[in-house]
Parts: structure tokens; sequence; C-alpha cells
């Protein structure tokens, strides 16, 4: 009866030992989750200047386009095929910053792809660290070694 006892006993230490285990890993997990969601706070708060420049930039294409139309009425040293491909440039540079703020706009308003994004990279590195430690073994001893208590 005592040995069932003891047992019983060195199983109860064995799972509180584990569940030590398990909640001091949790707890580095929860660490870890609070950094990257301040990481993830601060990427944000980098989107709002880009935003701003963005819309700067449209409205600066918005001036050369209207400064391009008064030189071509004014000057007749700008051909018409000069004021085209300007105009052309322009356009095209109108395009990739509407492409850009679409981007943006799309970004701040789906801030859960960041988050999963963050926490699928947190995932990976957390996995092949215990992949790491999981492969760890003693080093075999070959026979016929000495060793240091001889």
């Amino acid at each position: 009866m005592k040995t069932i006892k003891d047992l019983l006993i060195a199983m109860i230490n064995a799972t509180l030992i584990l569940v030590a285990i398990c909640l001091f890993f949790l707890w580095r997990l929860s660490a870890t989750a609070e950094r990257v969601v301040a990481s993830f706070a601060q990427n944000l708060q980098i989107v709002q200047p880009l935003e701003t420049k963005v819309e700067d930039l449209r409205s600066e294409v918005a001036n050369l386009r209207s400064d391009l139309a008064g030189v071509s009425l004014e000057s007749s040293a700008l051909t018409a095929q000069a004021t085209e491909r300007l105009q052309t440039r322009a356009n095209a540079l109108q395009l990739e910053l509407e492409g850009i703020n679409s981007s943006l706009a799309r970004l701040a308003d789906t801030p859960e792809t960041l988050m999963q994004t963050a926490l699928d990279d947190v995932a990976t590195r957390l996995s092949g660290r215990i992949g790491a430690v999981a492969s760890c073994y003693a080093p075999e001893t070959t026979p016929g070694a000495s060793t240091p208590s001889e």
C-alpha cells in the first residue's frame, strides 16, 4: 500500500512539474505576443505619415498638370508631342500614387492581416526553437574511452 501511495505522490509531483513548465512557456509566449502587438501598433503609426505623403504627392501631381496646361497654352516652344509626353508621365505617376494609396488604405482597413503575418512568423520561429531543443541528445560514449571518473 505504501508503494502505491508513493507512486501516486510521484505522479502528482511529475504532473505539477509539467504544469509549471507549461505555464512558464505560456508566460513566455504571452510576452512574445505582447512584443508583437507593440511592434504592430508602431508599424501602424508608420503608415499614417505615408498616407499624408501620398496625399501631398497627389496634390503636387495635380499642380503639375495645371502648370503643364498653362505652359502649353502660353508658349509655343512646347510642341503638342512634348506636352502629350509630359501629360502621359503625369498620368502614370497619378496611377502609381493611387495604387500606393489604395494599398495603404487596404493595409489600414485590415490590420488583422498584419497581425496574422506577425503571429505566423512568431509561431514558425517558436516551433523551430522547440524542434531544436527536442532534437538535442546526449553524446554517445564509445566503448574503451576513458571517463573523468577513472
